[in-house]
Formats: C-alpha cells, structure tokens, sequence
C-alpha cells in the first residue's frame, strides 16, 4: 500500500492529504472490534461539533498518534500529535452526551 503525506496545523484538528483536508481522530480513543470511543467530545463544542459535521459528511478519517495529557485524576485534558497512521473509511457515526463513537470500516492508505 502506498504511503500518503499527511499535513496538519498546530491547534487545527484536520490535515491534508493529497489536496483534501480529513477530519483527524485520536488513536488513543480506538476501542475493541475497530471502534472509535471518545467519551470526552460533546455536541456544543464548537471543534467538536464541525469535526463530528465533517466524519458524517466524508465518512473518512485521519487516524493520528498522539501523547495524552492527564489531569491529576487520569482523564485526559489534551493531546500533543506525533504522528499520521492512515485514512480509514468510517460508519455507523454517534454523538450524543455519551461522546462520538463510529465503526472503523476499512483501512484506505497509509500516511507518513
């Protein structure tokens, strides 16, 4: 499979890849049975509500390697990016005050 670049800015949570700029998700938040499990994002957040807007949109996204920050409690507070995986197609998208959830459905490309 042919490796992509992937381009992403400081504070943005999307990157580029061959033109089109993806929604990226954490890899930190990859649950059991390819699932996606961010219980920290909630509809209301302005960054949130148009990442979760452009995953249902594209149905595509940037699988990222990250550094979590934790709070003296261990939830996370933040992450620092090191790194691009690779674009995954993606379904069965909810969000609701549960956190954003998908289905991984198939890897697309992998990214440098």
């Amino acid at each position: 499979m042919e490796k992509k670049k992937a381009i992403g800015f400081r504070g943005s949570w999307f990157a580029d890849v061959d033109g089109e700029t993806l929604p990226c998700v954490h890899k930190h938040w990859w649950a059991p049975g390819g699932r996606y499990d961010d219980p920290g994002l909630q509809p209301g957040m302005p960054k949130g509500d148009e990442l979760v807007a452009s995953i249902a949109a594209e149905k595509r996204v940037i699988l990222t390697s990250d550094e979590a920050s934790l709070d003296d409690d261990g939830k996370v507070v933040g992450f620092r990016r090191t790194g691009y995986i690779a674009v995954y197609s993606v379904d069965g998208i909810e969000f609701d005050a549960a956190g954003l959830r998908f289905k991984f459905l198939k890897r697309l490309c992998e990214l440098k």
